[in-house]
């Protein structure tokens, strides 16, 4: 989280700073971050242009916030809903679908984080990084538990985000003549990275 950033501790100061976030990312999302001013932010929450800065010094650690708070919701919601399911093969399905129904909640989270790369190309980097860091770490474990072959974990976190990134896509935005159930869209994808594409 951004250091100077004030996270407040009362009820009051909490709803405010819940609202701040909240108004911005739907004016992020219809506007954009370039478009988008502080004035537009705390006149679209009601609020006076002091109490902004009482809690965030600029747009632009407004911004890295929400996109940091992205990052950890994607990642728990994944996390409660693979902890009791047994194999990476599966952990990856419930992943995937749980991607998906995410960002089919949430549609303005596409917007937001993939703005950041024309924000500072270095955020979108340490966005993706930070998730397939993270992602290696099982991928490692399934290797030694002989669930995977001994495959480049780094590479392969990568196709599996670029995987769920893109059907989430598909998905959120009706693109192609798919209109299956998602959860079955997922299932197919699963069969095909589960026998390959090529002969």
């Amino acid at each position: 989280m951004e250091t100077n950033i004030k996270v407040p501790k009362t009820r009051n100061g909490k709803a405010t700073f819940q609202l701040i976030v909240d108004t911005t990312i739907d004016l992020f999302y219809k506007q954009g971050y370039f478009n988008t001013k502080i004035t537009d932010i705390t006149n679209a929450a009601g609020i006076a242009a002091g109490t902004f800065y009482l809690y965030f010094p600029n747009k632009l650690s407004l911004y890295k916030y929400i996109l940091m708070e992205f990052q950890h919701d994607i990642r728990k919601q994944i996390a409660v809903q693979v902890a009791t399911v047994e194999g990476r093969f599966n952990k990856e399905r419930i992943g995937i679908k749980t991607f998906v129904h995410y960002a089919l909640k949430n549609p303005h989270a596409y917007n937001i984080i993939w703005e950041s790369l024309y924000i500072d190309k270095q955020l979108f980097i340490d966005y993706y990084d930070g998730f397939a860091k993270r992602y290696e770490r099982g991928l490692k474990q399934s290797i030694i538990d002989g669930e995977m072959h001994d495959v480049d974990t780094e590479l392969v976190s990568y196709i599996l985000m670029g995987v769920a990134n893109f059907i989430g896509l598909k998905i959120l935005l009706d693109l192609g003549h798919d209109n299956e159930d998602p959860d079955a869209i997922v299932d197919q994808v699963m069969e095909i990275i589960k026998t390959g594409i090529f002969k």
